[in-house]
């Protein structure tokens, strides 16, 4: 583990170093690719800035909100139709339509509709996360053994019971897999969304300083963006391990690459 530590420094440090090194010798123009040390100290200031924290708080704002709503909806559909062929039968050519959208090309539509406002970027949120949820929910209920059912069905447990006690138990690792996808990719979108609207937060920060011409701010604030994103994956991780200790290492990527 240490091992591994220390080659992802490494490799860190080796593209931090060839980052300078560009930087230094103006193979491309510092408005366009400031040196490390220049960004560094941008990121310095912003962080002693509250705007800046205002404009973490309303990006992770809209992401929390996006990305709670589609658990809200995704967790229990995917249940359902994983466990009802019916269900899922009747509900697959729709939900292919859906995840065939771009949500960055819908982005037009919802602001005719909501506007600009933070429900707005909530709902980007949302469809954009929803169905990382609901398709790993679905195969976690179909990983549930038909024996398993069988035995269920014998002993007549009720419909609501055999959804808590037996398929959501069963299907919690392919859901944490969702929930890790979609917590990454939450943060992503909310920025996205920022970026391409006068939304206030680190994507309209990102913007204004392009346009300002401060590009090394422009790259601070990509970089924090960045850590968002990592540390979101590193909770989620984190979560997924404690939740699920004793299953194999394998199960959760399986029903990820599915």
């Amino acid at each position: 583990m240490v091992r591994i530590r220390l080659l992802q420094l490494a490799a860190f440090a080796a593209v931090a170093a060839l980052w300078a090194l560009i930087a230094a010798a103006r193979v491309v123009s510092t408005t366009a690719l400031p040196g490390p040390a220049a960004v560094a100290g941008a990121l310095g200031d912003l962080v002693g800035s509250g705007t800046f924290w205002q404009a973490v708080g309303d990006t992770l704002r809209g992401a929390v909100t996006g990305l709670a709503v589609a658990v809200a909806v995704g967790i229990p559909v995917g249940l359902v139709t994983g466990v009802y062929a019916a269900a899922e039968e009747s509900s697959r050519l729709l939900m292919e339509i859906l995840r065939s959208f771009p949500v960055i090309a819908l982005l037009p539509v919802f602001l005719l509709v909501l506007g600009s406002t933070p429900g707005m970027k909530a709902t980007v949120v949302f469809i954009a996360c929803v169905f990382p949820v609901l398709l790993q929910a679905q195969y976690g209920a179909r990983a549930v053994t038909p024996a398993v059912h069988e035995t269920v069905r014998a002993y007549r447990v009720p419909r609501l019971l055999r959804f808590r006690r037996v398929i959501l138990p069963g299907a919690v690792p392919s859901i944490m897999t969702g929930l890790r996808l979609a917590a990454t990719t939450s943060v992503l979108v909310a920025i996205g969304v920022e970026v391409l609207t006068t939304l206030p937060g680190i994507g309209h920060l990102v913007m204004e300083s392009q346009q300002a011409g401060a590009s090394d701010r422009a790259y601070a604030c990509i970089l924090t963006a960045g850590a968002i994103g990592y540390s979101i994956t590193l909770l989620a991780q984190l979560a997924e391990h404690r939740l699920l200790r004793r299953r194999p290492p394998s199960h959760t990527e399986a029903g990820a690459e599915r």
